[in-house]
């Protein structure tokens, strides 16, 4: 997504041409010239680059979710979720109703600089990582909370960024992948020792994801390439020519094969070993920001630039296309069940959305922030979704009847969500500091 361009408090658009980290803090060199979000006079020849967590650009063209008629929802989902349009039209949206305040919300200290990510230990629930712009990660014991394993990533010189782009566990939770806006790729244990340092190449990585085993690794990086790395001697596998723009972002199928997504406004799908893409989707018109495989491995959904979300399989391509949101759609993430095919979708228009791919339709529409929502989190058993948000707010949701349960506010914007196993909610925060409450307690 383009990040030249960025909100007031007001709601019009900046014009900034300063430089930009990914994800790190930024100081504004602005034109005079204010926007509204939704004008379509042309921006000009500005230069413009791609990914970051915190940057947003001009709407798209507003669009209208297409409802299914004559179809009776509850048989593709048990969560009893109604027809969202219509409930608006009722006056029964989500922003409407009054979730409860978290009043206990635990802070942990130590970052010195925005934290963009936080991802719960897989095999261990009270285990923590967080990734800041100070040039660390972070390892976190909720047993012992006030202490907190340093990782750090040196910078090769004072003037090279080494904000932390990318954290991921393997799905076993014995291994911490890190990576950096400078190229630094580290492998570290759930105690924090490095496990190891693999080859730098000094080009940013916006993304990285485990395979299933926990043996490869895939780094999706700002010059269009992705690398694949075995974890068991720290060698490069192999190197794709993936995309003619940045990677915006890699999703394992499997242990062999992967999806990725760029500016160039496709999709690719890889096979270890092979330097050519298996199958090719095409048909966004813009930046594609996002990939997620449905927990079955039967569908592909993407999140575009362009305000839509599709869903692709291998077998038939172009499955559902969603319109609905009003401007850029930053992330997609799937129902935790393989039996069900709900997924949401984060919106720069201040909304998220639920959408069912057997019923081809939005079945609800989650309201009640008032900035970019930049993340989400479905609980582990399904049944509600975090949702956090520039305006400072992370709301918990019900699935099943889309009221609004918990509403926390921060001291600053909102970067990440994050749910563990065993309910905890953890949040990654601009002003350095990550929250950690439990919404069905608090």
């Amino acid at each position: 997504m383009d990040v030249e361009t960025h909100l007031n408090e007001d709601g019009t658009a900046r014009l900034c041409t300063a430089p930009f980290s990914l994800v790190g803090k930024h100081v504004c060199s602005v034109h005079t010239e204010t926007r509204k979000l939704g004008d379509k006079t042309p921006r000009g020849t500005e230069p413009s680059t791609h990914g970051g967590h915190t940057l947003v650009h001009d709407a798209k063209e507003k669009r209208v979710a297409r409802p299914v008629e004559n179809e009776d929802e509850s048989e593709h989902m048990d969560v009893d979720v109604p027809d969202a349009e219509r409930d608006a039209n009722r006056g029964d949206s989500g922003k409407r109703r009054r979730g409860r305040m978290v009043e206990a919300a635990q802070m942990l200290h130590g970052h010195t600089a925005p934290v963009f990510l936080c991802a719960w230990c897989p095999g261990q629930p009270s285990v923590l990582a967080t990734g800041a712009g100070d040039g660390t990660a972070r390892i976190w014991d909720m047993a012992h909370p006030t202490d907190s394993t340093v990782l750090r990533h040196d910078a090769t010189d004072a003037t090279t960024r080494v904000d932390i782009t990318s954290i991921a566990w393997n799905e076993q939770g014995t291994l911490l992948a890190t990576a950096s806006f400078n190229g630094q790729l580290r492998v570290w244990t759930t105690l924090g020792e490095q496990r190891q340092v693999l080859r730098q190449r000094r080009v940013p990585i916006i993304a990285l994801r485990w395979n299933r085993k926990g043996t490869l690794l895939a780094t999706a990086y700002l010059d269009g390439s992705i690398a694949l790395w075995d974890t068991s001697n720290g060698q490069q596998r192999h190197e794709f020519r993936a995309h003619s723009g940045c990677v915006l972002d890699v999703d394992w199928l499997d242990n062999t094969t992967f999806a990725s997504s760029g500016s160039d406004k496709v999709i690719r799908v890889w096979r270890d070993f092979d330097p050519q893409p298996i199958k090719t989707f095409s048909g966004h018109k813009s930046d594609i920001n996002c990939v997620k495989w449905h927990p079955g491995g039967k569908y592909l959904a993407s999140a575009s630039d362009d305000g839509s979300v599709k869903v692709w399989s291998m077998t038939e391509s172009l499955v559902c296309d969603f319109v609905g949101h009003a401007q850029q759609v930053f992330l997609v993430k799937w129902l935790p069940r393989s039996d069900k095919a709900i997924l949401a979708s984060a919106s720069f228009d201040g909304t998220v959305r639920v959408w069912d791919v057997h019923a081809n339709s939005c079945t609800r529409v989650f309201d009640a922030h008032t900035k970019p929502v930049d993340c989400l989190a479905f609980s582990s058993d399904g049944r509600h979704l975090a949702t956090g948000s520039f305006d400072r707010k992370v709301c918990v949701w019900s699935i099943k009847d889309g009221s609004l349960l918990k509403s926390f506010t921060a001291d600053d914007v909102v970067h990440d969500v994050q749910w563990a196993p065993k309910g905890r909610i953890a949040v990654a925060l601009a002003s350095s500091h990550v929250a950690v409450f439990d919404p069905l307690l608090s």
